[in-house]
């Protein structure tokens, strides 16, 4: 049976650390649940907080690293917990912390957090470069950022945030959380997302710098087509942009958000022969 929060020290949010605890019991067995821990995993969680998600993780998981910048909020979590041997409260900054230092020589993590709304996308930065030791990832974020995530080519939505998480990642967005079920109520609604991390990134390691580059020019102007962006931004004749797009089969007319992942993938391969003009 979940723990109850009537004993813990009275811990106001801290507006400076946007905190929103969670206080909906129901969600929080529902967000834990979707990581579908085995009794041999290992979890990692974003924002502890006042350990509303970590009594369920410490029940179902091998061991738990429940992350916490608040000083204050890690003293609750160790004298809430002080008799949950799998428990380890890390107190610091998630963007700082080294994950290969934390974990022994095991098999990969999984990830659940609430995510600070500014700061969501440094987070998902941090889990990216630790990709090879992660296999999920349970989030919660801004409903608009969930959705931007998991969109797909052609919607309004697909953006490059939506490229960078699917080349890594397969998302998909589970339910959203009225504002209600945090205190203080954040004045966005939340969505829990799930990342399951794949076994092999659908760009090159060596690609990645000009993929990404390639991407970024791509999107810089909305309302323009591709070959406007890229001969604009990076270098090239409106002929020779034109010609490289028609040699695979994209048409130069097309708009960023139409294409799909492997035409900007094929674009990257044959643009590695014009690297001169970046």
């Amino acid at each position: 049976m979940p723990k109850e929060f009537s004993n813990s020290p009275k811990i106001r949010p801290k507006k400076s650390l946007s905190q929103n605890f969670l206080v909906n019991l129901h969600a929080a067995q529902r967000i834990v649940d979707s990581l579908n821990l085995s009794p041999e995993d290992a979890v990692l969680e974003i924002g502890a907080g006042k350990g509303v998600l970590t009594q369920f993780l410490t029940e179902q998981a091998k061991k738990v690293y429940a992350v916490e910048l608040d000083k204050s909020l890690c003293e609750v979590l160790k004298e809430k917990f002080h008799d949950q041997k799998n428990l380890e409260v890390i107190q610091g900054d998630i963007l700082q912390l080294d994950l290969k230092k934390v974990l022994p020589s095991s098999p990969k993590i999984k990830i659940i957090g609430n995510l600070p709304y500014q700061i969501a996308s440094p987070i998902l930065d941090w889990l990216i470069e630790y990709k090879e030791l992660i296999s999920r990832a349970v989030l919660m974020v801004q409903k608009e950022v969930a959705i931007r995530m998991s969109a797909s080519p052609g919607s309004k939505d697909f953006s490059p945030l939506s490229i960078f998480v699917q080349v890594y990642t397969k998302p998909k967005i589970l339910f959203s959380l009225k504002p209600g079920s945090f205190n203080p109520a954040p004045k966005v609604e939340s969505t829990v997302i799930v990342l399951d991390f794949l076994s092999q990134s659908r760009v090159r390691p060596e690609d990645e710098n000009l993929f990404f580059q390639i991407v970024k020019a791509s999107f810089s102007t909305r309302r323009k087509t591709i070959l406007n962006c890229l001969s604009s931004k990076l270098k090239f004749s409106k002929s020779m942009v034109e010609n490289i797009l028609r040699e695979i089969k994209i048409d130069p007319q097309s708009r960023a958000e139409t294409l799909e992942i492997s035409q900007y993938l094929k674009l990257t391969q044959e643009l590695k022969n014009y690297q001169d003009y970046f």
